[in-house]
This record gives C-alpha cells, structure tokens and sequence, in this order.
C-alpha cells in the first residue's frame, strides 16, 4: 500500500474517533433542550389558562362595577337634583324671610303712625313676632334637609370612588397575567430561533411537565443561582433524603415578600436544582442567594 494512502487511513481513523463523543454530546444536549422547550410550552399552556380565567374574572367583575357605579351615578343625580330643590326652596324661604323683614319694617311704620293704639300695636307686634318665628322655623328645617342631602351626596360619591379603585386594581392585574403571558411566550420563540422547533418526543405522556403536589411542607435557602439565555437556574440547600421530588414547585421569598416560584427539575441527596419561573425584576426583584424556597403540604 502506498505511503499516502496510509497516512490517510491514520487520519479518517483519528477524526473518526475525536467526532464520536462530540456526536454523544450533541444528542444528549438536544434531548435536553428539547425537554426544556417541552416544559416551557407546558408553562405557557398554563399561563394561557390562568390568563383566560383572570381575564373572565375580571370581565365578571368589571360588568358588576359597571352596574354598580351606574346605579350609584343615578343616586347621586337624584341626590343632586334633590339637593338643588332643597336649594330652590331655601331661596324661596329666604325671599320670604325678606318680605317678611319688609313687611315688619311696614308694620312698624304703620306702629309708629299708629302709636296711639296701643290694642293696635300690641296685636301688630304679635303678627309681626309669629310670622318671624314661622320664616326662621322654615328656615332651619330647610338648611337641616340642606345638610342630610350634602352627607347623603358625600357617601354616595365615596362609594363612587371606592368601586373606582377597585375597577383599576383589576385592569392591573389584567395587565399583569398578560404581560407575563407575552413574555413566557417570547421565551419559547427565542428557544425555537435558537434550536428549532420543539416538538415532544415519542412516546410522552400528556401530563409531562406539570407540577407534583408536594407531600410535606419545607423551607430551603438558595445557595446558587445561574442565569442562562433561556433560562434561570436555581440550586437550594435540600434535597432527595429532605423528600424534595422533581416538578415540586416552591415558592421564593425574600421575607415575607414574593420574588417567584421554582420548579424543581434535578435533585441529590441533599441539593435540588430548579428553574425559577414568575421572576419581575422591576416590580418584585431578582431571585439571589440567601431567598428562601417554601414548599407548602398539598400545594
């Protein structure tokens, strides 16, 4: 055989025998990106559900404020035009009260042309004194109906704000599920541009990738967490023989204040390793060493 053609023979050989690991290594890898992308679809699913029954609640509530501020828009309207008859009437009284001044200004006119009557005077200054009395006893009933309807309208307009308030908080939480929604959603495409599609694999059952109810309740710490392009990794100080099973979901608090979830994905005997799902970074923070990972009995 030629000397060449050895030499090329030695070669083939050797590349042969350097590609075939890194041909291992490359289907491990797909298969565990493909589970990845297969969990995270799973997510979206799931977000998708819990988006579409907070939208519905929330459509729910809006039509029952609705419904509620319409009734009380038409409260108050009663009241107002109740308040600006009461208004009327007092102006009414007060024009009364003035004629009445005027009318005790004449009356004393005629007293004092009069002055030698005293009969006269005495039944003038009687009249005079009762229809006084009954303008200022109109008078004070008109200004305490004036006062009842301004308290009426005062908690009408509260009960107003109140619902207000409300109808807001629900349209920001709203905004909330859906922009998780959008960003679960971007996650996968960005996983799909980068590796292709995920499809699941033959043989998966339905169920994969949903959460397992935890069988005990435990409190963890994070010593670790590893930020990847695709995803957000997180090791806890507990493992297998502390009954941490894979796709336990655990809550990640910093005190008595929310960061995220974790969603066991690898355990050891005594470390866990998951993926931390839910995180804002501007409204709540980011996941850190030193959080605490809280799985709750039944949940």
């Amino acid at each position: 055989m030629h000397i060449l053609t050895k030499i090329l023979v030695v070669v083939v050989s050797l590349l042969v025998a350097a590609l075939v690991p890194l041909a291992a290594v490359s289907s491990t890898n797909q298969s565990v990106f493909k589970k990845q992308a297969a969990d995270a679809q799973a997510a979206m699913k799931t977000r998708d559900a819990e988006s579409a029954v907070a939208k519905d609640a929330y459509n729910a509530s809006l039509a029952a404020l609705q419904a509620k501020s319409a009734s009380l828009e038409a409260q108050l309207r009663a009241a107002t035009m109740e308040r600006d008859k009461e208004v009327q009437i007092r102006a009414d009284k007060e024009r009364e009260a003035e004629r009445a001044r005027l009318e005790v200004a004449d009356l004393k006119g005629q007293l004092n042309a009069a002055s030698a009557n005293d009969t006269l005077q005495t039944k003038l200054i009687d009249a005079m004194r009762q229809d006084i009395e009954s303008a200022r006893t109109q008078y004070l009933a008109a200004e305490k109906a004036r006062m009842e309807l301004q308290d009426s309208l005062a908690r009408l307009q509260g009960d107003l704000d109140s619902e207000s308030a409300a109808r807001r908080q629900l349209q920001e939480q709203l905004q909330r599920v859906s922009d998780e929604k959008e960003r679960a959603l971007a996650d996968v495409q960005r996983y799909a541009a980068l590796h292709g599609s995920a499809s699941p694999r033959a043989g998966a059952t339905s169920d994969a990738g949903l959460p397992i109810v935890a069988d005990r309740s435990l409190s963890a710490t994070v010593i670790d967490v590893k930020r990847e392009p695709d995803a957000i990794l997180a090791e806890i100080n507990a493992g297998s023989r502390d009954g941490v099973k894979e796709g336990w979901v655990m809550t990640i608090a910093d005190g008595s204040n929310f960061v995220g979830n974790l969603r066991i994905v690898q355990v050891d005997v005594n470390r866990a390793v998951g993926v931390v799902e839910l995180e804002d970074v501007e409204a709540r923070g980011e996941v850190k060493s030193g959080h605490r990972a809280i799985a709750r009995k039944g949940e």
